[in-house]
């Protein structure tokens, strides 16, 4: 009976041993990507697309990211606070009044994780994910009282590339997903969904 048992402990234990012996050997390679430093800051910008009913409403506009990542060497994954800006115009069909204009800008604060998928190598896949607070706020020019600002809790998971671009700087490139959990407004839904794409440096 403890056959199955025996053989499965002894896989697992090998697996581990292998496991611990790759990261140990990758442990140099990694720092060349600045992971030597406990704490590591990015930051970089793009365009942010607005999906699902909230293409609807916004045009594409543009997104600004910052992060502070800590390198834990003992863990694969890297906690990561990520401070984000997105704005974009309203569609002129979804106010339907000539002459008017409006904007949308959503601002959040978000607890990631981000986890490396080949530690090794000059490009390096990664996966992030996590949740936090996002404010968003609708401007409508030429009407009163059409402005509107809320806070609402969201979640973001996406993927990303880093690569080495010299000394201690590494650039990357980032898509994630925003789900933005709130009430129906502009957006006739009871979530926002947006598409950062964002180019930047970590150092």
């Amino acid at each position: 009976m403890r056959a199955p048992w025996t053989r499965t402990t002894l896989a697992f234990l090998v697996v581990a041993a292998l496991a611990t012996t790759a990261r140990a050997q990758m442990g140099g390679t990694m720092d060349e990507m600045g992971s030597n430093r406990l704490v590591s800051f990015g930051i970089g910008g793009g365009v942010a697309v607005p999906v699902s009913d909230a293409r609807d409403a916004f045009k594409t506009g543009f997104n600004g990211q910052g992060f502070v990542r800590l390198n834990l060497k003992q863990l694969p994954i890297a906690p990561r606070i990520d401070v984000t800006f997105s704005k974009f115009d309203i569609d002129d069909a979804k106010i339907g009044t000539p002459g008017v204009t409006g904007d949308g800008q959503m601002l959040a604060g978000i607890a990631n994780l981000q986890y490396v998928i080949l530690p090794t190598g000059p490009a390096r896949p990664y996966i992030v994910a996590g949740l936090g607070a996002y404010n968003f706020k609708t401007d409508v020019t030429g009407i009163a009282n059409a402005s509107r600002s809320d806070t609402r809790f969201g979640i973001n998971g996406g993927a990303g590339v880093l690569f080495k671009l010299g000394g201690m700087l590494s650039g990357f490139v980032e898509g994630r997903i925003d789900n933005v959990f709130s009430e129906k407004g502009v957006i006739q839904s009871d979530q926002v969904q947006i598409v950062p794409v964002t180019f930047g440096v970590v150092f």
